[in-house]
């Protein structure tokens, strides 16, 4: 596809700026891609499927949108094309600095109540009482547990249910 050379360079620095490129699958020329004014998304996937064929990005598909990622190898050859001084590396290989997050003093004071004193490795804060009753009106009220009671063996088919023995002066069952 035939495409002006400042389009392409375009293409190329946000790329290498960003080390992703994102565009929706959309191959009609008047849809143009958010980032770059000018160039449609069609452009863009043409422009991304010329590196992929040169191993230099990888392609995911997720959603009508396709994303690129830069490789090592890609990211040589867009330093090499786009004449960068080797100090210049792309967003997505930087690390990210974030400096200590300062708490206001008033989260500080609302938290120092809550904090164990309790010397020692637990660092939980301390469970509130003012709760405890509502809570235990929802439990198991405690209850003596029930007698034991010994299972009796039942006859079956084959053999009867044991009779139980004739007490002292008693006749036996069977005789009467």
């Amino acid at each position: 596809m035939l495409m002006p050379l400042e389009r392409l360079r375009a293409i190329y620095e946000l790329l290498f700026r960003e080390g992703v490129m994102v565009a929706k699958k959309d191959r009609r020329p008047h849809s143009f891609h958010p980032q770059l004014p000018g160039v449609s998304h069609l452009q863009v996937m043409r422009a991304m499927g010329s590196l992929k064929a040169r191993g230099l990005v990888r392609e995911t598909f997720a959603w009508r949108h396709a994303y690129w990622y830069l490789t090592d190898e890609g990211i040589a050859h867009l330093r090499q094309y786009l004449r960068l001084p080797p100090e210049i590396v792309p967003l997505s290989l930087q690390r990210v600095r974030r400096g200590p997050v300062p708490v206001p003093p008033s989260r500080r004071a609302a938290a120092a109540p809550r904090v164990q004193t309790v010397p020692g490795p637990l660092a939980c804060p301390p469970k509130r009482e003012e709760g405890w009753g509502a809570r235990q009106a929802y439990r198991r009220k405690e209850e003596p547990p029930e007698p034991h009671v010994e299972p009796v063996a039942v006859g079956g088919v084959s053999q009867p249910a044991p009779q139980p023995s004739p007490g002292p002066g008693q006749p036996p069952a069977g005789a009467g």
